[in-house]
């Protein structure tokens, strides 16, 4: 689970998903958007208020006091002529105090309706009255009210309440308001409010919501920028949406199993719409019928939205039957014989996993028939080999069989004999190695290992065989990182492979050269490397040396004897013992390397 899990988390910061770059674009237009709605238009932002206020309240509350009562001035000056309309017309002060603040209906302002209202006194210095849209009883039973009677009233009316509040006409300046100084002198205003009225805007989860919104946009935006950098620009976007409609829309309507539906999902859309229009006609507009309402109110996010929500889901569902069908149809291709048939496009993870265990079976089944054709080729090879090498010396005993049977001299009889005797010897080891060979290969060979010095056995082997190529000159060179090496080997079965492969280095070494065989240490196990001079020109294929009845010298009439089991028994007794045999060549040095392990615990690993 943890594994899996690790894997998912390497998985996501190793690429950059669609779905990252859609949420960055739209938190950055939707804040964009309203930014510069909240800067430039009378369009007042609930999520930017909401963050406002939660970082600073009261720089919040008193900037936004600030603003709505120039936003009043504005309208009443403007309403009033800057107040030159109270100035020169008494008797109209009533006509303008019904027309525009009577019910707080401040149409064309930015001016809130809400319960927790603000409010004005503009108080005419040179009789004391007033007008007002605080219509509470004090002041409606008031005919003047000084300066002092004013205060009072505010006091009272917000006893125990914080109160937000402005005296004169001191934010008067550049909103491009008209009025004469003069006029304005001669009266005094008072803006005012409960500081409710602000504190209603500071919603908690609308600011939570937002903050995490902005923070996981800058975390995507930061982890999209540093997989771009740190993978040079070439990077593989995950989730492509669009790619994904593409792909539906490409093989959709190939299958009949896709077809079906997807043309109930467009029918179903354009049914949606007809459904849509009619209830808007025969219901009397959006006031009566909800569902037209909604898209009345929010009509290209609500049409967006119902449209994009269900086609999102059908197009992931498509695609995932698509994918199956596609993986589908791939393998009835290999199962026709079309092994090399692949899936070109880019499909989920789950689908590209099962393609990946796909591509290995059909990797498995292509190796296992080049090894059928192999073997085959082996088999074939062998029955000319077996026929070839046994047919020789059978041939040969026949015929000096035959030539004793003539009146000869005892001296030619003898040699023939003895010719004869050479001959059947070399039959006998040619059964005898293909035997061993088939024993080893059967899997049902015994291992009987015990502690062995595999320096003194080296040494024991170069000198049971040194007389029969002493006339070449070769000396062997054996250097060792210890005078004893012990290890837990099949004496019987180790001492036939190095025998293999002493008697190889004798048989094909340059004449007046020298054999160097090395014992080397490494982590859990040894290397026996063996490097000789090679007496003819090596052009063989270092895989097919190891098969049985392969030879150096690819003539099967060399002069050299031998069956071309040797090296094949080598390396499946070394292969027994859980180690491994490598060949390497450079220009006329051959050379072979031998690994064992130390014991069954310890692994050979040649990376």
């Amino acid at each position: 689970m943890a594994t899996k899990l690790k894997k998912k988390i390497k998985s996501y910061f190793n690429h950059i998903w669609m779905i990252e770059i859609l949420i960055v674009a739209l938190t950055c237009i939707f804040f964009g958007v309203e930014i510069y709605k909240d800067v430039f238009t009378r369009y007042y932002s609930k999520n930017l208020a909401s963050m406002q206020a939660t970082l600073n309240p009261k720089g919040f509350y008193k900037q936004t006091f600030l603003d709505e009562v120039k936003g009043l001035q504005k309208y009443i000056y403007n309403n009033t002529s800057g107040l030159e309309e109270l100035y020169y017309n008494d008797k109209n002060r009533e006509e303008i105090l019904k027309a525009y603040f009577i019910n707080n209906s401040y149409e064309g302002s930015d001016i809130d309706s809400s319960d927790s209202k603000l409010y004005f006194i503009i108080r005419d210095k040179r009789d004391n009255s007033i007008i007002t849209n605080d219509f509470s009883e004090v002041l409606s039973v008031r005919d003047g009210l000084t300066e002092h009677d004013i205060q009072d009233y505010l006091y009272s009316k917000y006893k125990g309440r914080e109160m937000l509040k402005i005296s004169d006409n001191e934010n008067i300046s550049e909103e491009n308001l008209v009025y004469n100084s003069g006029v304005l002198s001669n009266f005094q205003e008072y803006y005012y409010s409960d500081i409710s009225r602000y504190t209603n805007i500071n919603n908690l989860k609308i600011a939570i919501l937002n903050f995490i919104i902005i923070f996981i946009a800058i975390f995507m935006f930061i982890k999209i920028i540093f997989v771009f950098i740190r993978s040079r620009g070439k990077v593989e976007l995950r989730g492509n949406f669009i790619k994904s409609v593409i792909f539906v829309l490409k093989y959709g309507f190939t299958y009949k199993e896709t077809r079906r539906t997807l043309m109930i999902t467009f029918s179903s859309l354009s049914l949606f719409f007809i459904v849509y229009l009619y209830l808007l006609a025969v219901n009397g507009g959006y006031e009566n019928n909800i569902l037209a309402k909604f898209f009345f109110m929010y009509p290209f996010k609500g049409s967006f939205l119902i449209m994009l929500l269900p086609m999102i889901g059908i197009i992931y569902s498509l695609k995932k039957s698509i994918e199956i069908i596609k993986v589908n149809e791939a393998v009835k291709k290999s199962n026709d014989g079309n092994i090399n048939y692949e899936i070109k496009e880019q499909c989920s993870p789950e689908v590209r996993e099962l393609l990946n265990n796909i591509s290995k079976i059909k990797e498995g089944y292509s190796i296992a028939v080049e090894d059928a054709l192999k073997n085959e080729k082996l088999k074939t090879e062998l029955i000319s080999n077996v026929s070839h090498d046994l047919r020789t010396p059978l041939t040969s005993i026949i015929n000096y069989v035959n030539i004793l049977r003539q009146d000869i001299a005892k001296d030619e009889q003898e040699d023939y004999l003895a010719i004869v005797e050479k001959k059947a010897r070399k039959l006998k080891v040619l059964i005898d190695d293909l035997f061993e060979m088939s024993k080893i290969n059967s899997g049902k060979m015994e291992l009987f290992k015990d502690n062995i010095d595999i320096v003194s056995l080296i040494h024991q082997t170069i000198g049971e065989y040194y007389y029969i190529y002493e006339s070449k000159n070769i000396e062997f060179k054996v250097d060792s990182y210890r005078e004893e090496v012990y290890i837990d080997l099949d004496g019987k079965l180790i001492s036939r492979a190095i025998e293999n492969i002493i008697i190889n280095a004798m048989k094909y070494s340059l004449e007046g050269t020298r054999v160097y065989v090395d014992i080397i240490e490494k982590e859990g196990y040894i290397v026996l490397s063996f490097k000789n001079i090679s007496n003819y020109e090596m052009n063989f294929d270092n895989k097919e040396i190891f098969e049985r009845f392969a030879r150096g010298d690819s003539s099967r009439n060399s002069r050299i004897e031998g069956s071309g089991l040797g090296l094949a028994i080598t390396k499946s007794i070394i292969e027994l013992h859980d180690g491994k045999v490598h060949i390497a060549r450079e220009g006329d040095m051959f050379k072979i390397f031998i690994y064992l392990p130390f014991n069954k615990e310890n692994k050979v690993d040649l990376g």
